[in-house]
């Protein structure tokens, strides 16, 4: 049996790559269908469900909601206790002060991360 060579897996990978490109486009394209189907007109968020034949089709509508951290850190000594707790904040690494860090520093906040690898990045671009 022969190997597969480097070139005849990359062209395997971009030809895949392709299709699952399409499928996906096309689902999306049928998932927004369903959802015009079904929006509900009398609200922004929420479930709608209907049956169809054997299936049941729930499609749920929600607001993205965002925050300005620089803002809310300018005004954060002003809010109530109440307003507050209407915020979360979440610990992030920064890898490039993370790796500034010295030894002893190091050690200390290393402690406090959690690591494990990363699935592999492809980049196949064409020459």
């Amino acid at each position: 049996m022969q190997a597969i060579t480097i070139t005849e897996l990359v062209a395997a990978r971009i030809a895949a790559k392709r299709e699952e490109e399409s499928a996906v486009q096309t689902r999306r394209e049928i998932d927004e269908l369903i959802a015009d189907h079904l929006r509900p007109t009398d609200k922004l968020e929420g479930t709608v469900s209907e049956r169809a034949g054997e299936y049941k089709i729930s499609v749920a509508y929600k607001l993205s909601r965002s925050v300005s951290t620089e803002d809310l850190q300018k005004v954060w000594d002003k809010l109530t206790v109440e307003q507050q707790g209407a915020f979360k904040w979440k610990a992030d690494v920064s890898v490039s002060a993370l790796r500034k860090l010295d030894d002893k520093a190091l050690v200390a906040v290393s402690k406090l991360i959690t690591s494990k690898p990363a699935t592999p990045t492809i980049t196949i671009e064409a020459v």
